[in-house]
């Protein structure tokens, strides 16, 4: 009976090897990626780039990303994950050491587009992967815990790419992230590919996208495109109001990723996802409000660790959910249709809050009143996902296998 038990506790155990290998892959290619994030702004904006402007280089890259998906959607499901997985690092690599050498915004643009396709691969591929070695008792916690990697990322990698722009320039900064990335290509080599059916390659809709992960993947994107402004101009957000030391909303951000994400996911394998949600886009418009009043670094911090809970929570256990609608064969389709939804989000955020805020300067006598503004006006869309997750929540035990299965609530 001791040993049953034992071997039990083993295969509901969310930690293996390749789960181990997959998280250092995620925490180096997001350290790289959150670099990005937290630099590309400012690197637009010395080369002359308007707000609206600021917000098309930064989300340009998804448009790449989302034109590549119907097409690779059904590889993800065809082919080796692993060795496409290594690809898409490849793309992404090479785009970060192409950013080194940008010296106008066409070019710069250019380079997020191609960018993109490595993302657009990249991202489902990874998730998809990892939920092979995951055990159905413990798949939100176990995607919460995975997604821990992009907290402990979050930690250093907008800290290291503010400081280094300061230090060395922009050039220094893109280069060490593209060696990350080679790094990250070494882990993926270590992992040994679990055996699945795989499906023959066919571009059909069905196999392109998951019918089931749909209504998760709308959720996603509405709660995406308020959470891309974030990574987009709470930097120049700063600037704007006088605070030098913006590194330290991402420190502060991700320290508490730490605590909430393990913590919410583990709860919600308990509760259920949606009511999880629910609280975690509560705790998102509260994060909002407090960076529409924000005015010195303690006002920002705070936001940050309101925040943490908010769409820190929110997309992993949202894709949890869109991967554990389907099969594992089909894992590739439903990962590509949640990645699809978060692009879109991530796509459209940027453009419409830099247009917002340009729009809002002159009436407002400004641009950091009109990014005061903007961060109330982008809490219309994560509304949307408050009242979806509340509709799940109101129907019961039918939202996790597909729109009628089972799953707690």
């Amino acid at each position: 009976m001791r040993v049953e038990t034992e071997q039990r506790k083993g295969r509901d155990s969310i930690w293996s090897a390749p789960f181990v290998f997959l998280m250092a892959v995620n925490f180096f290619q997001s350290t790289a990626a959150f670099m990005a994030n937290a630099t590309l702004p400012v690197f637009a904006d010395s080369l002359g780039a308007t707000a609206a402007m600021v917000g098309v280089v930064v989300s340009s890259f998804t448009l790449s990303s989302i034109l590549v998906r119907p097409f690779a959607g059904p590889a993800f499901d065809s082919f080796s994950r692993k060795r496409m997985l290594l690809a898409s690092q490849a793309v992404i690599c090479l785009s970060f050491f192409a950013y080194g050498f940008v010296d106008s915004l066409g070019v710069l643009v250019a380079i997020r587009l191609f960018h993109g396709v490595g993302i657009g691969c990249s991202g489902p591929l990874a998730m998809s992967l990892v939920s092979e070695y995951l055990p159905a008792s413990k798949f939100a916690s176990g995607i919460s815990i995975y997604a821990l990697a992009q907290s402990f990322a979050q930690v250093i990698g907008p800290a290291t790419g503010l400081y280094l722009i300061d230090a060395v320039g922009f050039s220094a900064a893109y280069f060490l992230a593209a060696a990350l990335l080679v790094v990250a290509m070494g882990g993926i080599f270590a992992i040994r590919e679990p055996y699945h059916e795989r499906l023959p390659y066919q571009l059909k809709l069905s196999r392109m996208f998951a019918r089931e992960a749909a209504g998760k993947a709308f959720a996603l994107m509405l709660i995406a495109v308020s959470f891309s402004c974030m990574t987009s101009y709470v930097v120049l957000y700063g600037y704007e109001r006088g605070v030098a030391d913006m590194g330290l909303f991402f420190v502060v951000y991700a320290l508490c990723l730490v605590v909430t994400r393990p913590v919410l996911g583990g709860l919600a394998d308990r509760v259920g996802a949606p009511k999880v949600i629910v609280f975690g886009i509560l705790c998102f418009a509260a994060s909002y409000g407090a960076l529409s009043q924000a005015h010195n670094l303690p006002g920002f911090l705070l936001a940050a660790v309101i925040g943490s809970a908010g769409f820190g929570c929110c997309a992993p256990l949202l894709q949890s959910m869109g991967l554990a609608s389907v099969d594992v064969p089909r894992r590739g389709a439903a990962s590509n249709t949640m990645f699809t939804g978060l692009d879109l989000g991530m796509l459209v955020g940027p453009v419409v809050g830099g247009a917002v805020a340009e729009a809002l300067a002159p009436t407002l006598g400004g641009l950091g009143a009109a990014y005061s503004t903007m961060w109330l006006v982008m809490l219309i869309p994560a509304a949307g996902t408050f009242a979806i997750a509340l509709r799940w929540c109101m129907r019961g035990n039918r939202v996790l296998r597909g729109e009628d299965g089972e799953g707690p609530c």
